[in-house]
């Protein structure tokens, strides 16, 4: 509605020009707040108070048991008591209790669109990745939902394929199919920073390139400081530029990317 009001402003003297910017004007800030403000208003769905998901042992799905380890994915924790690497688990029993019908026709109903913030590939499918997190807390830039390429010549001549598509991830923002996960990380992250204020003071990352893009993109869309450390002479330097013209701490190390990895553990 006020685009459509801003589109009738006649301004005495001001003209055409005037007219066009106070639509520009209006339109640029009905992208950047309302559709935040939509969100916070919205109900959620029926019974999306009961999905859930938390952290536990990778050993423990890996090797399909249950130890009984678990923690809240609002807790900062980066490694299990086994020294192993940490699983997201879903409440499925929950999640179950909507048919595949369901969800196919609410996701279908939020790909593409503007709405915040289901038009992003990743959180039109929140309740299957962040379900507890307020859409207030989202850091999305909606990223996903890049194109899908025929490749048919290619698929026939090298592969015996009839049909092949290609999806193309390096369309998105920061040139990477890494953003569809940082803009979870820095999500959970922006989540922590506002419930436990101190708790997390910036975000660091072991890079050779992509994940320092997206890592440092993310951050300075949601105020958070990152720091990026990076092999010396290892990366390109359109892979440097980027987490340099984000804002990013960027420490060139001599080292390779598993001497970073464990600066980054210490």
């Amino acid at each position: 509605m006020q685009l459509l009001k801003a589109q009738q402003v006649q301004r005495p003297g001001n003209g055409l020009n005037s007219s066009r910017k106070a639509v520009s004007h209006v339109a640029k800030a009905s992208v950047s707040s309302d559709i935040r403000h939509q969100a916070s208003l919205r109900a959620s769905i029926d019974d999306a108070n009961t999905f859930n998901a938390k952290f536990v042992p990778f050993n423990d799905v890996k090797n399909g048991k249950t130890s009984g380890e678990s923690y809240s994915l609002d807790k900062v924790i980066y490694r299990a008591k086994d020294g192993d690497l940490l699983d997201v688990h879903h409440d499925m029993n929950a999640l179950g209790k909507f048919d595949a019908k369901y969800w196919k026709n609410l996701f279908d109903s939020r790909v593409g669109s503007t709405e915040w913030p289901f038009g992003s590939g990743v959180w039109s499918k929140k309740e299957w990745v962040l379900p507890e997190i307020s859409d207030g807390d989202i850091v999305s830039m909606f990223e996903g939902n890049s194109n899908l390429f025929w490749a048919e010549r290619f698929g026939k001549e090298s592969l015996k394929m009839s049909d092949l598509w290609v999806k193309q991830c390096g369309n998105s923002h920061t040139g990477s199919f890494k953003d569809l996960g940082m803009t979870v990380l820095v999500s959970q992250v922006n989540r922590i920073r506002k419930q436990k204020p101190g708790s997390v003071t910036a975000v660091g990352c072991a890079s050779t390139g992509d994940t320092s893009a997206a890592l440092s993109a993310y951050c300075a869309a949601a105020g958070i400081p990152s720091i990026v450390f990076l092999p010396a002479d290892k990366i390109s330097l359109a892979q440097l530029v980027q987490p340099i013209a984000n804002g990013a701490l960027v420490l060139s190390i001599d080292t390779d990317f598993d001497g970073c990895m464990r600066l980054i553990r210490q």
